[in-house]
């Protein structure tokens, strides 16, 4: 189904129908959320130097050292 098919669709349902849809996405949203951040917490726990480098190096991979 396209997300203009979904969109047609979802405009005809009810205010419960919606409510319910409503609370499902943001649901949805939040466990996403909740995904992305372990994963962003295990890798900065992680604490293998070899995959961390200094302030400085970033800076000079990124080209930011004269920013």
């Amino acid at each position: 189904m396209s997300f203009e098919a979904l969109q047609k669709e979802v405009a005809t349902w009810p205010d419960a129908q919606l409510r319910q849809f409503q609370a499902y996405l943001v649901s949805l949203r939040h466990q996403r959320d909740e995904e992305t951040m372990s994963k962003l917490s295990a890798k900065l726990d992680d604490r293998d130097s070899s995959r961390w480098i200094s302030l400085e190096d970033a800076e000079k991979r990124l080209d930011l050292a004269g920013a």
